[in-house]
């Protein structure tokens, strides 16, 4: 699919937190503790209260580290979805965690639900 949706179920993530960060080959994975993992393949990015962006996708060659993990066993507070490109989540810590859907021909981000269903952007 390609296109954030905006019935797209994110309030299963609200008052969950997350619980680890994977850093993978193929992109970052989000693993919350009950709501699921949301894979992001394409351009993600952290912004802290102030909207300073603090963090995004980036060529782990040219990366000298991350900052994601402040939002670690952070409560998602709420979201927003701007479809068909984006949609963000925002953490009790003040952090707002944007994916964009960047990637036409590929995948951009998978959302695994706990129970079902997987969503493909």
């Amino acid at each position: 699919m390609h296109g954030v949706p905006g019935d797209l179920p994110l309030q299963r993530f609200v008052g969950d937190a997350l619980f680890q960060v994977g850093i993978g080959c193929d992109g970052v994975h989000f693993t919350f503790g009950r709501a699921g993992t949301i894979c992001a393949f394409g351009l993600w990015q952290l912004h802290d209260d102030s909207g300073t962006l603090l963090d995004q996708t980036q060529e782990h060659g040219e990366r000298k580290c991350y900052r994601i993990h402040c939002i670690l066993n952070a409560d998602v507070t709420g979201f927003t979805i701007d479809p068909p490109r984006s949609f963000s989540l925002r953490f009790s810590t003040g952090h707002r965690l944007t994916i964009v859907d960047d990637t036409p021909r590929y995948e951009s981000c998978t959302i695994s639900f706990t129970g079902g269903p997987e969503v493909i952007i």
